[in-house]
C-alpha cells in the first residue's frame, strides 16, 4: 500500500521544512541540509524543487520573495504542525527502542 501524501515525511522532507524555519532561497537549502546533517542527507535539486512545489500546493511553505530565477520561502503555520507530528512520530519510534531493549524512556 502506498504512504499517503504527507502522513509521514521522508528525511529530505523534514530537513526541507526545518531548514524554513528561517526564510531563505532553494540554493540555500541545498546547502543546508548536508551541513546540519554532517553530510549524512542530501537533497538533490530535481527533488527539492518538487518537493517546495508540493509543499507550496499544500500551503505547507509561502513563497516569501522573487528576483528573477531566485525564490525565497518559509515554512506556515501548517507546515510546521506537519513537522511537530512527524518529530513527535519519530520520538515514539525512538522511545519503543527503548522499550524495547529495557532502556529507561
Amino acid at each position: 500500500m502506498p504512504r499517503a501524501k504527507f502522513k509521514t515525511l521522508t528525511e529530505q522532507m523534514f530537513y526541507t521544512l526545518l531548514c524554513l524555519k528561517d526564510e531563505c532561497y532553494g540554493m540555500d537549502i541545498l546547502d543546508k541540509v548536508p551541513s546540519m546533517t554532517n553530510r549524512r542527507v542530501n537533497i538533490g535539486s530535481g527533488t527539492l524543487y518538487t518537493l517546495l512545489e508540493q509543499f507550496l500546493e499544500e500551503n505547507m511553505i509561502k513563497e516569501t520573495k522573487v528576483e528573477g530565477r531566485k525564490r525565497s520561502y518559509i515554512i506556515t503555520e501548517k507546515g510546521k504542525e506537519m513537522l511537530d507530528n512527524e518529530y513527535s512520530r519519530l520520538l515514539a519510534q525512538i522511545n519503543d527502542y527503548k522499550k524495547a531493549f529495557g532502556e529507561e524512556g
